[in-house]
């Protein structure tokens, strides 16, 4: 990966895990990840003035629009019950590493992406790191339904991957995550409406801040890796990313005293040697 791609990556990384961490902090209210769609697409809106007609109705690109709007609603509510039952330590390492493996085994089927020696050793060395983080069971109270859940997000990571990585061939970053933000948000309105009337008006009352962190860490840090997956090959893109991994775990032991074990170490340094070989491949 060029240097650029590289920082920028890392970059991304920390806004992810930021926003992830907000996540846990609010124990996955969904209805703060819902409003925060919405405060993305308020953000984003003003740019979409910059883009003359041409670049923001691509109709050869509405298919892959209306499949990343579904998988991204699916993801978010997933990702909702996952904070729910577990730890941003235990969660958040299992959904990553299995977005990781899933993500570089169909890019090589599908996309026909070729991973030199190099790189399958950096990405199965930082999928290694990661899942030794994750899966140690802790002693919180729904371990099982956490990691369930955390396995289901991991599946939706790799679906909305692989859509993305061939969106941005047609349709620009910006204005293609505009429109993820738009329909996932639409998509989740009927169950939010119907559903969870009450956390809605306490989350617009009470947890708006946390709402504006999730907004602006989505947003800015998946539209830096849209730009990324035109510069190089997306099983390393996912693969350093997961250095968001470290951050978050660490988020978690230090804001929210989650356990800190010596799985966990180690696998943060497999994680930083996988990185390295991925950064020479």
């Amino acid at each position: 990966m060029i240097a650029v791609a590289f920082s920028l990556v890392m970059l991304s990384a920390l806004l992810h895990a930021l926003w992830n961490y907000t996540t846990k902090k609010v124990s996955g209210n969904l209805s703060v990840l819902y409003i925060g769609l919405i405060f993305a697409c308020g953000i984003f809106s003003p740019v979409l003035l910059l883009f003359p007609r041409s670049e923001i109705f691509v109709v050869p690109a509405f298919p892959f629009v209306l499949a990343t709007g579904m998988i991204h609603a699916l993801y978010f509510y997933l990702l909702s019950k996952a904070y729910t039952y577990g730890n941003i330590s235990t969660v958040y390492p299992i959904a990553r590493g299995c977005g990781v493996v899933g993500t570089a085994i169909v890019a090589a089927l599908l996309l026909r992406e070729a991973i030199s020696f190099v790189g399958i050793a950096g990405i199965l060395g930082t999928s290694v790191g990661i899942l030794l983080i994750g899966v140690r069971r802790t002693e919180h109270i729904d371990y099982g339904r956490g990691l369930l859940f955390a396995l289901l997000v991991g599946a939706t990571i790799v679906l909305y991957y692989i859509v993305d990585k061939l969106a941005v061939r047609l349709i620009n970053p910006v204005v293609y995550i505009y429109y993820m933000f738009l329909l996932s948000m639409l998509f989740l309105t009927p169950y939010i409406v119907f559903c969870r009337r009450k956390e809605l008006a306490f989350a617009l009352r009470k947890l708006k801040k946390y709402c504006l962190v999730i907004a602006v860490g989505a947003a800015s840090g998946y539209l830096i890796i849209l730009y990324v997956f035109q510069m190089t090959q997306v099983s390393y893109v996912v693969a350093v990313r997961e250095v968001s991994v470290a951050i978050g775990a660490l988020l978690g032991v230090k804001f929210l005293h989650e356990p800190l074990s010596l799985g966990k170490l180690v696998g943060v340094v497999l994680i930083v040697l996988g990185l390295v070989m991925i950064k020479i491949a």
